[in-house]
């Protein structure tokens, strides 16, 4: 008899075909349903992610380059899924686990929407962000600064915020603010619609005003031969210049036109963190490397612009002055994955005093 045909053979054979027979197909594969802002009505847009219905699709056919797939996989997510994350994620300044729930998808898929959508806008910043030096422009400006608040040919107002860091993992006192936390501070500029002309978002919180100042383009701006005609308003932190404004000693009636005039840039601060909940420290420290907190300041900065530009100012979202306070924008176990992703952040004494090296920091300070 032929080895294996006797009857242990044979039942092995059966035993085979049986778990052929028996063997369990995989099931059909379920697609989650995405939504996007067009399931939203414009009460929820404004809302959750404080734009409007029209700008969110404005952003997204902006971004459409950006965000499509360059391979040919069609499992990639809609433009319209990443842009609702990421705004979201902005607007409330919650977990990213929390920001994918809004559009059912997972957080280290929300984690990828916020980077895209971040490196996306940054890029065109200087559409957005901008000191127009034409002859109109000039003349425009301080013409509608007199009629607000009374003080002559003002150009704009200055002035520094804070944004929440977590400490950075070498050299953290570097970053520890007078206030006793650790920051990035942001120089700002705006007109008299509140609208920022300029943003320099690339300096640990240590640094003072004037260092910031001298350290930006403001003063080749205004000393250059095609320099601008009028004068900057700042505080006290900022040094006397010819074309820059500080307070007097001895307030007179004068002074008050001074103090009017230079809360246009508080106010204009002001709305850009309460629209944005994730820049205001009230619920917590944004918890990405001080690189990408620098480019995430200044895409800010761009969609409040474009907030302005529309006509969408923060007194007209619902229910805005009751919005909750943010929580820590990222989870626990992403911390480590976002400084592999960004490179070393400003955690050395040389970028104090050196801040212009862009190899330890993405920054922005651009004139168009």
């Amino acid at each position: 008899m032929p080895y294996g045909m006797g009857p242990a053979g044979e039942q092995r054979g059966d035993q085979r075909r049986g778990r052929g027979r028996r063997r369990h197909y995989p099931r059909e594969r379920v697609y989650r349903q995405r939504l996007t802002f067009l399931d939203l009505s414009e009460d929820q847009c404004l809302r959750r992610l404080r734009l409007s219905r029209l700008v969110v699709a404005d952003i997204c056919m902006l971004l459409q380059a950006e965000l499509l797939p360059d391979g040919p996989g069609g499992h990639a997510l809609p433009v319209t899924v990443e842009a609702i994350s990421t705004l979201n994620s902005f607007a409330s300044g919650s977990f990213q686990g929390a920001t994918g729930d809004i559009t059912r998808i997972s957080q280290s898929s929300a984690h990828k929407c916020i980077r895209q959508v971040t490196d996306g806008l940054f890029t065109r910043t200087s559409d957005y962000v901008n000191f127009p030096i034409y002859d109109i422009s000039q003349t425009e400006r301080p013409v509608s600064f007199h009629s607000l608040t009374g003080f002559p040919w003002m150009q704009g107002t200055i002035d520094c915020t804070h944004v929440a860091i977590r400490g950075p993992a070498h050299e953290p006192g570097l970053f520890i603010n007078r206030k006793g936390y650790h920051s990035i501070k942001a120089q700002l500029v705006c007109d008299h619609w509140k609208t920022f002309l300029q943003v320099c978002a690339r300096f640990p919180g240590s640094c003072h005003d004037s260092f910031i100042l001298c350290e930006s383009n403001i003063p080749a701006l205004f000393q250059a031969q095609s320099r601008l005609k009028g004068w900057l308003l700042g505080d006290k932190g900022y040094p006397l210049q010819t074309w820059l404004i500080t307070p007097v000693r001895n307030p007179t009636y004068e002074a008050q036109q001074h103090i009017t005039t230079r809360s246009v840039i508080e106010h204009a601060i002001g709305m850009l963190k309460m629209r944005f909940r994730c820049l205001d420290r009230s619920g917590g420290s944004l918890q990405y490397s001080a690189a990408r907190v620098c480019r995430i300041i200044v895409v800010h900065c761009i969609l409040h612009n474009i907030a302005q530009q529309r006509g969408l100012p923060l007194d007209e979202f619902p229910c805005a002055h009751k919005t909750s306070a943010p929580t820590i924008n990222i989870e626990e176990g992403d911390e480590e994955k976002e400084e592999e992703d960004d490179g070393q952040p400003i955690d050395s004494a040389a970028a104090h005093l050196a801040p212009c090296d862009t190899r330890e920091l993405l920054i922005f300070d651009r004139f168009s």
